[in-house]
C-alpha cells in the first residue's frame, strides 16, 4: 500500500493536469467536512499516470497534493474486494496515522462501483473501523453523459455504505415514478435502517428531499440518475447533527 502512496503522489506532482478523453458530464456531492485536510472531495479526475485517467469520476483527499482527484476506476486496481449479497464492495486501507499534510496515508476507502457506467459511491474515513471512522464522509459521483428518464414507474435494487466493515451492508428497494416526480424507499442492514423521500428533477435527472434514519431521525437526501432510460442512480443521505446515521447508496433499474 505504501508503494502506491508514493507513486500516487509523484504522477499528482510531476504531471500536468489533463482534458478528458471523451465529454464526460461528471457531478457528484459529499457529505460535510470536518477537518481543513482530513477531508475527501468528488468531480472530475484530474490526474493521467499509471491507471489513472483525467475526465472521469474521481476523488481527492485534502492530505494528498491539495485534494488533486484521481478516478474511482484507477484507485480500484489497488483495492481489496469483498461481495456482500451480490454487491462488490472495494476497499482499500491506507489510514492516516501521522501529522495532516505529511502524506502517511490517504485514509479508509469503501466504495462501490454501480452498473457499468463510470458511477460510483462509497464512504471515506481517517482510519476505518479500527480507528472509530474519523472524519468520515459519504459521497457519490458520476458521469452523467447520455442520461435520460423514462416515462413511468421503475424500481431499483439498492445498496448502501454505512461505517462498513465486511458484512454490515444496506440493502432495499426504491420507486421512482418519473411522472409524478417522485423517489422514494429504503435501505436496511447492520442495525440501520435508512429511507428517502425526495423530489426528481427532470432537468438534470437529479433527486432531493427528506431521509429519516431509523425511523425518527430526520435528514436529507440528494443525488442523481445515469444513463440511458435511467438505468442507475446514486446519491448520499446525511443527518446534520447525526453523522453517525450518513449514508451512500446507488443501484440499478429491475
Amino acid at each position: 500500500m505504501k508503494m502506491f502512496s508514493r507513486s500516487l503522489l509523484t504522477v499528482a506532482a510531476s504531471l500536468a493536469l489533463a482534458g478528458a478523453a471523451h465529454a464526460a458530464d461528471i457531478v457528484g456531492a459529499a457529505s460535510a467536512v470536518t477537518d481543513p485536510q482530513l477531508n475527501v472531495n468528488v468531480g472530475e479526475s484530474q490526474v493521467n499516470g499509471g491507471p489513472n485517467v483525467a475526465g472521469k469520476a474521481g476523488i481527492g483527499v485534502g492530505t494528498v497534493s491539495g485534494g488533486t482527484r484521481v478516478d474511482f476506476q484507477g484507485l480500484s486496481a489497488y483495492s481489496a474486494p469483498i461481495t456482500v449479497n451480490g454487491t462488490t464492495v472495494r476497499t482499500l486501507a491506507m489510514p492516516i496515522t501521522g501529522t495532516p499534510g505529511n502524506h502517511a496515508g490517504m485514509g479508509h476507502f469503501n466504495f462501490v462501483k454501480v452498473g457499468s457506467g463510470d458511477v460510483w459511491f462509497g464512504e471515506w474515513s481517517k482510519d476505518g473501523a479500527a480507528g472509530g471512522f474519523n472524519n468520515r464522509q459519504v459521497y457519490f459521483a458520476g458521469d452523467r453523459a447520455g442520461t435520460t428518464l423514462p416515462a413511468g414507474v421503475a424500481t431499483y435494487s439498492v445498496a448502501g455504505l454505512n461505517k462498513f466493515n465486511g458484512s454490515n451492508l444496506l440493502t432495499g428497494a426504491f420507486r421512482a415514478d418519473f411522472g409524478a416526480g417522485t423517489l422514494r424507499g429504503q435501505i436496511a442492514g447492520g442495525g440501520l435502517t435508512v429511507g428517502v423521500n425526495a423530489a426528481i428533477n427532470s432537468a438534470n435527472a437529479s433527486f432531493a428531499g427528506t431521509a429519516v434514519a431509523n425511523g425518527s431521525v430526520s435528514g436529507s437526501t440528494q443525488g442523481q440518475f445515469f444513463g440511458a432510460n435511467a438505468a442507475t442512480l446514486a446519491g448520499i443521505a446525511t443527518f446534520a447533527g447525526n453523522s453517525q446515521y450518513d449514508t451512500a447508496f446507488g443501484g440499478s433499474k429491475n
